[in-house]
């Protein structure tokens, strides 16, 4: 029998007699169990985390990839259309060379600059004239890791375009930029000296197909 106390009508408090309900007093509570992991629960978790890990780090690596293709291709056709513009600016004829092997390309009043030189005193530098000194006008691939020249219809060795700043023309050609085993980015540059960026095959989504 167990003992409860309950308050009589005198305030005084007395004990009486509760039924027992199974094995425990019938006012009395189960307590509550104290929510956990266990050792093996928390494994699983682990493996379902490293798991997930290793099938999520292949994409991410390929998206950043990509991302620099993108990059890559975006910077060469910017510089081609600041050429154009600078062309026609200083009424010049300016060249842009592009040297596939080392993955590199330079701006320069002519079609025989070495775009692996970082001196820009150097006569065959790729650099331009400007407010009486002269000024290098290099990228290098190194600041896109994962990217590669993969094509140039450009003639020459190395290859080059020129913009004429008269009637505003270009030397034709593309060059096409990949990256891992599909992906691919090709900028054209047409004889009026427009330059489009396309896609061979569909390759990389966001821009039209070559």
């Amino acid at each position: 029998m167990c003992q409860l106390m309950v308050a009589d009508q005198d305030g005084s408090r007395s004990g009486r007699g509760a039924r027992m309900r199974g094995g425990r007093c019938a006012d009395q509570r189960p307590r509550r169990a104290h929510a956990g992991f266990t050792l093996i629960e928390l494994m699983v978790a682990l493996l379902v985390v490293a798991i997930l890990i290793s099938l999520s780090a292949p994409m991410m690596r390929d998206l950043v990839t990509r991302n620099r293709l993108k990059t890559a291709a975006q910077a060469f056709a910017e510089d081609l259309q600041w050429t154009r513009s600078e062309a026609i600016r200083r009424n010049q004829e300016l060249f842009v060379t592009i040297d596939s092997a080392t993955w590199c390309y330079g701006i320069s009043l002519s079609n025989a600059c070495d775009c692996r030189l970082t001196d820009p005193r150097d006569t065959t530098a790729c650099a331009l004239p400007t407010a009486g000194e002269a000024v290098l006008k290099t990228v290098s691939g190194q600041g896109f890791p994962g990217v590669r020249i993969a094509e140039s219809t450009f003639g020459g060795a190395p290859a080059w375009t020129r913009f004429e700043p008269r009637r505003t023309t270009a030397r034709v050609g593309s060059l096409t930029f990949a990256a891992g085993d599909r992906a691919s980015l090709r900028v054209v540059v047409s004889l009026l000296g427009r330059v489009r960026i396309c896609t061979p095959a569909g390759s990389v989504a966001g821009y039209p197909a070559c």
